[in-house]
Parts: C-alpha cells; structure tokens; sequence
C-alpha cells in the first residue's frame, strides 16, 4: 500500500486546546490502536479519521464545560512508518493521539492507555470506476421484488434471514414471548440447523414450514410439552418473519412509486415548459429567424429533465452513494465488479495486518461507518480463514492476532440490507449450502467468539431516521452462542432526515462518548471480565449497553411519507376512471400528508441535534 503526497510529514504544530505537550511515547512502549473504515461516498484520505478525532476532542471540551472532567486530548498529530512486511519501501500513516487525564484523578477512576494510534483503511478511490448512473438506477428498481422471491422460498432457505427473525424475539433489550422457557431459543437455533440437514431433506424433501413444525415434534416426541412449546414458538418465529417481509415489500413499493411518480411529475412538467415556451411569441420567433430545433414531445422532454439532473449532480449521487453499495456487494465472482470487491478487502488486510502485527499494539479497536462496517466484517471473517489454514484450533491466535480486538463498533450500518438484498441466497444443493455457512463465519464464530464464548464486542449504534441503518440480526449464529450484537438505537432529530441522520453519529453525545470510553478507558471490554460467581462463567450481558431510545414520533412521519406516493396514485387511478369526486377527496388527503410533511421538515431543519456533543 503506498500512500500519496499527504502522507509527507507535517511541519510541527503548536500543542492543541493549550495543553502542555507530552512526549513521544518511549521506544517500545504498548499502545491502544483504532482502525476506522470510512463509508460511502467519495472520501478524501484521513478526513474521516479526522472527523471522528475532533468529535472526540470536541465532545471532552463540551464535558469538561459541564462540570464532568474526563481529561484532554493532546499531541495530536499524523506520524509516517513503514508498511510493516512490505519490500518495496510504502509507508504507513496514522494520527497519534495522547489522553492527559484530569487533575487531581478522581478515585477509582480508570486508568486510560497513554497513547492510542488512529489508522485507516482507505478505500474510495478503489471502487471510482465501479459503476455507472443507469446501471446503478436498474439495480434500485430491481430490488422491490426481492421481498416476494424471499417470500415463495421454502422455510428451509435462505437461514440467515429467517434466524434474524428469531433473534428479534429473543434479543438482549426485548422481552421474550411468554411462553419461552431458558433453552428455548438454543434449541429452536440448532434444530432450524438440522432441519437442513440431510436425513431431514429426505424425510421433509419439501422443507416447508409445516415439514419444519412437524420435524421439531418428532425430534421430542419424547417431550411432548416441550415439542408443543416449541411448535407454537416456530409459529409465532413465522408470523414475525412475515410481518417483517410486508414491512420490507410495501417500503420498497413505497420507495419505487415515489421514484416513478417524480420522474413523470418532473418530465411533465418539462413537456408543459416546452409548449409554453414554443407557444410564446418572442421564442417562436427566434425558432422561425434562425431555424432553431425545438420540439414539444415526449423524447425531448426526457433528454432535457436528464441533462438537468447531470448538471445537478444526481448521477453523482447515484454512483458515488448507491454505487458504491452495487459494487461491493458483488459476491458473484464471474462478475467484473467483483474485482473491485477483492482489491478493497486486500487494502483492509494490508492495514489490519500491519496493526495486529505490531507487538506493541495491546488492543484495538474497530469503528466503521455506512458501508465500510460491511468492509471491516467481511474482513475480519475473511482473515479469520486465512488464521485458520495454519492455526485451525484457534484461528484467533493465527499469524494475524486477532485476539487483540475487543470491539467492533459499526454506526449506520447496512449490514442486514446487504444481508437481505444480495447473500441471501438459495441452492438445491445441501452440501454447497453447507460449505458456505461453514467457510464464513457468523457471530457465534471466531473471531467474534472464541472456543464459544464472546470475545469482541459488536457494538451497533442505528437511527430510525437513518434509511441505511438499522437494528443487525442477521449474523446471528447457527449453534448455541451467548454471542449477540449489542444494538443501541439513538435518535440525532425529531425529524427522520435520511442524510443528516446518517452523519450525525459524529455529533452524537451518547455515541461519541460511548466511543470514547471504549478507546480511551477500555470500557464493556468482555475480555476484563471475572467470573460471576464460584464455578460460574462471566455475566456478558452486564456489559451490554443497548437498546437505547426508543423510536417516538418520527415513525408517524415515515408512515406518512410511505403513504403519499399511494395517496396520489389513488387520486390519478380515480380521476381516469371518471371518480372526480372521490379523487378530490383523496388529492386532498394527499395534498394535507404532504403540507404536514413539508411543515415539520422546515420547523425541524432549524432545530439543534437532540443530544449534540
């Protein structure tokens, strides 16, 4: 990996906040590290390091104004050496900040890591040329079917989507049905396992959800209280995995139907330009004088409302967000952005290996944003094979320690959408489906647990108002595990603003201090956990630090935004079947959603962030 002219070194700055500047950490001295994978879009090199830097100085100024010292950030500056391994003489940068704790230390105060290194892996300019505007607008109209293909699919398909329905029951945060028993979601897990199994494929060659229901009584016949216990938690598991496929067809819908509606709004309204513009004397004249070609049809208008939307950028946006997405989540190897994909995993494995293989790194860190905590999954699962060619026991303790991470924090994470949209997959091929499940990995799997205890923690900060976040369930695991996701929900506005909710993690009091207090004090860490009791194993749920908030009243406003696009297909469908009356009525209907809409928008738009750091 070799970096461009930015990595040159710095001329010396002044000490930061007025701190008096500390030293250098001495030679050989430990530290903590943080890799930080950056999301969609197109990023500059170490500007979004740098933003969750400032977040962190920021949010201790702010604490410290409020009467809570939790001490200053100091000597912060960018440091260059060489690529650890590399033969051709690349280079390394990472910004290097010390912690100065507050004077006097309070009491029992945690004692932070004196130094902590901030890495990056940087991958932007990788997938530059992965994508194009058309292609990218095919690929968001295609997935409104992805709901009914899931849907006609048999039980025994598709597992990882059907068991992150099953951890939605059973979650750390939620309460669990009332008839669960202790062991009930362990048993439900492994057996769903076996239901594809082998010798249940040719008992249940269908493998549909009555084969499923059937297959746990005959697994426990021996137990009858236990089987119509678990039979009637197997329904509730169906009717809660159907209720999230309807949520997940009519948003799609939603979504798709706002699109079309635009578009045509957009493009009428430039034909309707255009006649009045031909129809007006002054242009008619000019088209007469100089024999200007400038006609009032239909191909003319959408050439006009494309070149527009060019100038505006929204090709851009398409490639540089959405785009980005299409490309990493190319699986299929025979595809071309595939390519792009493997170029983007080895520039992880480069930064990784160099951090993890520092014997002076103590513990790291993972923080990803967007689209990068897909990055940094893959990756780790990815490594995590590779440990295991030489060290299959303990492929955490391969040639790549990665023992050394204790948390993986992932904000606005799309995890569960790529989950969804593109690996979910199906195959009449019982084997292959299970080399597959084995070869990558999930939750309950290193290096996320280690010989089935959890050793990192997973830490999912996710917004309502945040369309590519949301609550992950779907690396849930395939075994008995103790392991779950720790999903925090926040809330940055009252109202549900895609972008700005999807940045503003970095203004996020709670998050930032969160962040902070896993860095700095090495705080939920289930590696400093003693036993709960004589003969007792560690309590890791007591380090969980989730739900968080709930979702109030933004959900009325997505409700009502998914519904207008309905609204006005109604008022169109009843107007051209001569219902004028009725299609006043819904217009109106229509016309109230969308002033409400537009008026909480602009109320909201000058409010400040509701816990800003």
């Amino acid at each position: 990996m070799r970096e461009d002219a930015l990595a040159k070194t710095p001329k010396p700055q002044a000490p930061e906040n007025g701190a008096a500047e500390t030293p250098e950490e001495p030679a050989g001295a430990s530290y903590a590290s943080v890799v930080y994978v950056h999301g969609i879009g197109s990023q500059r090199r170490y500007e979004e390091t740098s933003r969750l830097i400032d977040s962190l100085d920021k949010y201790l100024g702010n604490e410290h104004r409020r009467g809570n010292d939790l001490g200053r950030l100091v000597n912060i500056k960018p440091r260059i050496e060489p690529l650890r391994g590399s033969t051709t003489g690349d280079t390394i940068t990472y910004i290097r900040a010390a912690l100065l704790p507050p004077r006097p230390s309070g009491a029992g105060q945690p004692q932070p890591e004196e130094t902590v290194r901030f890495y990056e892996i940087y991958w932007a300019p990788i997938m530059a040329d992965a994508k194009s505007p058309t292609g990218v607008l095919k690929w968001v109209f295609r997935q409104a079917l992805r709901p009914w293909t899931t849907l006609r699919s048999p039980w025994r398909e598709r597992q990882r989507l059907r068991r992150s329905a099953l951890v939605c029951l059973f979650k750390p945060g939620t309460r669990p049905p009332r008839t669960a028993r202790d062991g009930d979601y362990d048993k439900l897990i492994v057996n769903y396992s076996e239901f594809e199994g082998l010798s249940a494929q040719r008992a249940y060659p269908a493998g549909t959800f009555r084969d499923y229901v059937a297959f746990i009584g005959n697994r426990f016949a021996a137990h009858p209280e236990t089987a119509k216990r678990l039979q009637g938690l197997a329904r509730l598991w169906r009717r809660t995995y159907w209720l999230q496929e309807w949520r997940n067809a009519f948003a799609l819908a939603s979504l798709a139907l706002a699109m079309i509606l635009l578009g045509c709004g957009v493009i009428a309204g430039a034909l309707a330009t255009l006649k009045a513009l031909i129809g007006w004397t002054p242009v008619s004249v000019l088209i007469t004088r100089f024999g200007l070609k400038l006609d009032a049809n239909l191909a003319t208008a959408v050439s006009l409302v494309g070149s527009l939307a060019g100038l505006l950028g929204l090709g851009k946006l398409l490639t540089d967000y959405m785009g980005d997405v299409e490309a990493w989540s190319t699986y299929e190897e025979t595809d071309e952005k595939h390519v792009a994909r493997d170029k983007v995993l080895a520039e992880a494995f480069t930064t990784l290996d160099h951090v993890l293989g520092d014997p002076r790194c103590s513990r790291t860190t993972i923080v990803a944003h967007s689209l990068g905590t897909s990055i940094a999954h893959d990756a780790l699962l990815a490594m995590t094979r590779q440990n295991s060619a030489t060290r299959p026991e303990d492929p955490i303790a391969g040639p790549v320690p990665l023992d050394k991470i204790e948390h993986f924090i992932t904000l606005g994470s799309p995890i569960d959408k790529i989950e969804y949209f593109f690996e979910s997959y199906a195959s009449a091929s019982h084997r292959y489906k299970r080399v597959v499940e084995a070869l990558r990995g999930d939750i309950g799997t290193p290096p996320f647990s280690r010989n089935r205890k959890p050793h990192i923690h997973w830490i999912n900060y996710w917004d309502l108002g945040d369309p590519i976040s949301g609550s992950l369930d779907s690396p849930a695991s395939a075994s008995r595990s103790a392991q779950f996701i720790d999903n925090v929900q926040v809330a940055s506005f009252d109202f549900p603003f895609p972008a700005r909710s999807h940045a503003g993690y970095f203004t996020h009091r709670r998050v930032i201090g969160d962040i902070f207090r896993v860095i700095f004090l090495r705080q939920w860490s289930f590696e400093t956990l003693a036993p709960a009791g004589p003969n007792q194993g560690p309590d890791y749920r007591s380090q969980f630090i989730g739900p968080g908030q709930g979702a109030n009243f933004r959900l009325v406003y997505l409700v009502m935004a998914a519904l207008l696009p309905w609204l006005v297909l109604a008022a169109l469908v009843l107007a051209i079947c001569g219902q004028a009356s009725l299609a006043r009525a819904v217009g109106l209907a229509g016309g109230i959603d969308l002033v409400l809409l537009a008026a909480a928008a602009v109320i909201n738009r000058f409010r400040r962030q509701r816990l800003p750091i």
